[in-house]
């Protein structure tokens, strides 16, 4: 009989320690975003490009992670192998991903007149918006290149009407982790078949990525009083094709789901205004703060770690 009250002890303390864990983890909903396709990095490399966006894919469908790419159409113009690149678009749809306009050629907003910015943007429709067709999908999406929206309220005002005039819904982004900063060192990393330091970089990236989402779930919960539906900004390269799944992974453990951009649009915090004027690309969660009357204050956003910096800013 003791010994049947010290097991029945057991699994209840067992049983209220798994509640707890469930307690302690929220229930929490992100969508990935992906810039610079058909390829961030070595956009010249075909071969790379395909290699780069199967294994992206591959690793995206493996964990249940819907996505949007977003196009710079310039990458699909060279010689003899527009077709071969506008196929690595396609295996985004046939995978069950969407597409989005990122501009023709990335250029950045604040350098350019407006109709020189518009002009990007009708030049970076054109692929894309046909092989959506093909597919039926009809709702589009525009993603700034560096997420400069204007450093007037006059330019940013008329983009956002010509945007509106030509059926696009704008992609803000409320989480990023400078993989950009990452992905240059990893490839430096790779370049000099140095595997020990790329792994170093990797796993760097994997810690840095719990950084920045407590950051922003907490940067939430000042601004708005609760935790929204996340989007999440990376880029298609290396890095993200070999650490998807890393990502999901640490992401579940933070009690993250993954929905698409349409489904994260329809939080309610999406419908606060974009108030912010000026040269930054900053989180939509320090935008909104400047709409809801308070001030605008991203000093506290946590930097890359320093040796991936070093490595980063290298020649």
């Amino acid at each position: 009989m003791k010994k049947q009250w010290q097991f029945f002890t057991l699994l209840c303390a067992l049983f209220g320690n798994y509640l707890l864990l469930g307690a302690q983890t929220p229930r929490r909903e992100v969508a990935f975003t992906i810039d610079d396709l058909p390829l961030a990095q070595d956009a010249n490399d075909l071969e790379k490009m395909r290699k780069v966006n199967k294994k992206l894919l591959d690793s995206l469908i493996a964990n249940h992670i819907p996505a949007i790419g977003f196009v710079n159409e310039r990458k699909l113009y060279f010689k003899g192998q527009m077709d071969a690149r506008t196929d690595v678009l396609r295996m985004w749809l046939d995978a069950g991903m969407s597409l989005g306009n990122h501009s023709f050629s990335h250029p950045d907003f604040n350098k350019l007149s407006l109709s020189q910015y518009e002009d990007e943007a009708i030049r970076g429709e054109v692929v894309t918006r046909e092989l959506m067709r093909e597919k039926g999908l009809n709702k589009l999406y525009f993603r700034y290149p560096y997420n400069h929206t204007g450093t007037t309220k006059e330019a940013r005002d008329s983009f956002q009407e010509f945007l509106k005039s030509r059926g696009y819904a704008i992609a803000p982004f409320t989480v990023e982790h400078e993989d950009y900063i990452f992905a240059d060192a990893y490839s430096k990393a790779k370049q000099k078949n140095d595997e020990v330091l790329a792994q170093r970089i990797r796993a760097s990236y994997l810690e840095f990525l719990d950084t920045m989402f407590n950051y922003f779930e907490r940067r939430s919960r000042e601004l708005l009083g609760y935790e929204i539906k996340q989007i999440f900004l990376i880029h298609d390269n290396e890095l993200n094709a070999d650490s998807i799944g890393g990502m999901a992974e640490r992401l579940k453990r933070r009690g993250y789901s993954f929905i698409t951009l349409e489904e994260a649009l329809r939080d309610q915090a999406y419908q606060n205004k974009d108030e912010y004027v000026g040269g930054l690309g900053i989180s939509w969660l320090h935008r909104w703060a400047i709409g809801l009357g308070k001030k605008l204050d991203n000093r506290d956003e946590p930097d890359a770690p320093k040796f991936v910096m070093d490595i980063y800013r290298a020649n």
